[in-house]
């Protein structure tokens, strides 16, 4: 597996606003945890400091016991806790008791950083007595005294929604980071496909970011898939033009890889010269490490918002990137009341 982190590339973005706190950092703690503890200190060392101290461990029942370390009194918290496999559950209830332990210990302010959020994908109702488990889980974290949530790529826009008008969200754009390092490779005649309908509006702004950076002849073309059942496919087509082109099929996460390898293996068999993936989330579930090894695929590049599992990182067809400078910047401007918009894609003239 490659590695890649905030030293090893220097985007325009990072270079301008990535720089330590100008308030006195004595107002704020960050805290992380057990979900992605790398990922948190990474952020903390980006905004110059230290996490906080929080002790958490399992009762002999699997119950969840945490206490900070640190006082909270009168700070703005900022909790990095991604709820994410294996233990969606247990980390889901690891951030509702920090959010809660520190809405009794009079923080003055909670921001729940949620780099990968869980049961996004149940965002609607498809069939009847089903629950909508995005909601559910916006309503749990908002009852618990949540003032902000920030969170990367979530599976569907409307997730932001789901919570009341007095938590607004930011949902962060990974893409970012996935577009520094394409540009990066001299791809010839890049087209950015969508491996569903679903997902054109952000393989459109990938494009738009690609252009923006000089690939002004970058494309895009869509996958129309038939599913016999959940994780199989029986049936894909593409629409748009990728004959001797390297494409990119962008997503918000890789699980089973089940439609990324049968995607890539479609693009191949339309003409495309190499098949790139790019996905904010590598969840890697089950067969999908043996069917990337197996695909066509040149290189499946996904972010650090989950943990690799070990098998992904001995691989050297898997690249992760770092988005803890994404993070620590947002992180940075909401503390000094700044703006966030740059750090969206900029879309092409």
């Amino acid at each position: 597996m490659t590695e890649h982190h905030e030293s090893d590339i220097n985007p325009l973005w990072r270079s301008k606003q990535s720089r330590p706190f100008e308030k006195k950092f004595e107002e704020t703690a960050i805290f992380s945890g057990s979900s992605n503890c790398p990922l948190a200190e990474s952020i903390a060392d980006c905004l110059g400091t230290k996490l906080g101290r929080v002790r958490l461990k399992r009762f002999a029942d699997g119950e969840v016991s945490l206490q900070f370390l640190d006082s909270l009194r009168g700070k703005d918290v900022y909790i990095v806790q991604a709820t994410s496999p294996p233990a969606v559950n247990d980390h889901l209830m690891e951030l509702l008791l920090m959010i809660s332990t520190s809405r009794r210990s009079s923080a003055k302010k909670i921001t729940a950083v949620i780099p990968y959020y869980g049961y996004a994908r149940q965002d609607r109702k498809l069939s009847s007595r089903v629950p909508i488990s995005a909601a559910d889980v916006a309503r749990m974290i908002e009852a618990m005294g949540v003032d902000r949530v920030i969170s990367v790529d979530l599976h569907s826009g409307q997730i932001q929604g789901f919570f009341g008008p007095r938590v607004p969200v930011d949902n962060l754009e990974a893409q970012l980071i996935g577009l520094e390092y394409f540009t990066q490779k001299k791809l010839d005649r890049p087209v950015v496909v969508s491996p569903d309908a679903g997902g054109v509006y952000r393989a459109r702004k990938f494009q738009e970011g690609l252009r923006a950076r000089g690939e002004t002849d970058a494309g895009i073309a869509m996958l129309i898939k038939q599913r016999a059942r959940a994780n199989e496919i029986e049936r894909m087509d593409v629409v748009g033009n990728v004959e001797g082109c390297d494409v990119i099929i962008v997503d918000d996460m890789i699980d089973t890889a089940g439609t990324l390898c049968e995607a890539a293996h479609q693009l191949r068999k339309c003409g495309a010269k190499r098949v790139f993936a790019f996905a904010t989330h590598g969840l890697f579930s089950g067969p999908a490490l043996q069917r990337i090894e197996e695909s066509v695929l040149e290189e499946v590049v996904v972010s650090d918002s989950v943990p690799l599992p070990a098998e992904a990182r001995k691989s050297n067809r898997i690249t992760q990137m770092s988005i803890a400078p994404l993070i620590a910047d947002a992180i940075r401007r909401i503390h000094q009341k700044e703006s966030l918009e740059q750090l969206f894609i900029a879309k092409s003239e």
